[in-house]
């Protein structure tokens, strides 16, 4: 099974892409995630790679694959490639490639550098997932799995999942280049972790000047999310106002989304307007809900989403002292003059930023009340 899931993504891309002769697919390494890291002051390559090669049979050809991990060490990327390449009899193609990782150390000392590596390797996708990983990229790749994927893969499809369900932000290197480019210092990446063996995404690092600076827990990410994210569906979880044993679990979706910025007596003025749908999906215990009590629970959702979105905001301009939120480019779009005149960094850091809420119960999913309950009515 593994080596079939391989041989189906990379034997169709093969024919399509007309990189190479067909004759040569026998002679080349292709690279399906690579990982930097430093490692006693020398930068660490590792990877996972697919090897294929033909082999004759009676009538036709047949392809076999197999995948298999790199490991070299250099004080430069072009040492540490040079000593890749010497101990490898063929040559390595990164078109395939699904993700790089980045191990903490590396991410610390600044990615930019890889990014603009990748930038330049005329055979690098710019639309493959960077990422930081918590463990070291090098035993992210020997980790043996219950699924049967490659670890690049299986990467892909979890951000690719998330990213989907509007459960996570996951910009690829051709987005990063885009913000490195524009000047914001702030931006997040995707953090992974292992956990009971297996691979998990535990949230969203901070990256300041392109530099690992904190983690933002998964658990934590969601004001992030109602920001910044395409499509988010995500749960809340909102206590009775009347009674504390009741709880009401809503999955919220944005309706509208709305950030409009403006430039008064030399300060940024940014305002953010969100109007939430909320579902009940259900509650603890079985209630009717009133007219009421329907308008206290959606106060109730509005003033949870609104504190969490404005303590995110407090914590970038105050700890982070960066934008991560990318409010610099819409600010630019609605007023670019003013932007050229000012430092936007400088500018973020004591921008008085509004938030507005409003939500509305589009379905309250319940079922009926019991019979003894609505004969004491």
């Amino acid at each position: 099974m593994y080596k079939k899931i391989i041989c189906i993504f990379l034997i169709p891309m093969i024919l399509i892409t007309g990189c190479w002769d067909s004759k040569d697919i026998n002679k080349k390494c292709i690279a399906v995630s690579i990982g930097v890291d430093i490692v006693n002051d020398l930068i660490e390559f590792s990877g996972e790679i697919v090897k294929l090669s033909t082999t004759k049979e009676t009538e036709e050809t047949s392809v076999n694959s197999g995948v298999y991990t790199i490991l070299s060490y250099g004080k430069t990327f072009e040492e540490a490639r040079s000593n890749y390449d010497s101990n490898n009899p063929f040559s390595t193609f990164l078109g395939a490639t699904r993700v790089v990782v980045f191990g903490e150390n590396y991410a610390k000392s600044g990615i930019e550098p890889y990014i603009n590596r990748i930038d330049s390797e005329y055979d690098y996708r710019k639309t493959l997932f960077p990422i930081v990983s918590r463990e070291s990229p090098r035993y992210i790749f020997e980790l043996k799995t219950d699924k049967d994927i490659s670890i690049g893969f299986l990467l892909d499809d979890i951000l690719v999942h998330l990213k989907d369900k509007g459960m996570s932000i996951c910009p690829n290197v051709g987005d990063i280049l885009s913000t490195i480019a524009f000047g914001t210092e702030g931006y997040l990446l995707p953090y992974v972790g292992v956990e009971s063996n297996d691979i998990k995404y535990l949230g969203l690092c901070v990256m300041k000047d392109s530099k690992f600076i904190d983690v933002i827990s998964i658990e934590d990410t969601k004001p992030i999310l109602y920001l910044l994210a395409k499509n988010p569906k995500l749960r809340e979880v909102i206590t009775n106002p009347i009674d504390s044993n009741n709880k009401y679990n809503f999955r919220i979706k944005i309706g509208n989304r709305d950030i409009t910025t403006h430039y008064k007596n030399d300060n940024v003025i940014i305002d953010i307007n969100l109007e939430l749908e909320a579902e009940l999906s259900y509650q603890y215990y079985i209630k009717k809900l009133d007219d009421k009590m329907i308008h206290a629970l959606e106060n109730e959702i509005s003033i949870k989403i609104k504190d969490s979105i404005l303590n995110i905001i407090k914590k970038a301009q105050k700890d982070y002292t960066c934008d991560i939120f990318s409010f610099g480019e819409i600010f630019k779009s609605q007023h670019v003059d003013q932007y050229n005149k000012i430092n936007w960094e400088d500018a973020f850091l004591s921008a008085v930023i509004n938030v507005n809420t409003t939500t509305k119960i589009i379905n309250q999913n319940l079922k009926s009340a019991p019979k003894e309950e609505e004969n004491n009515e």
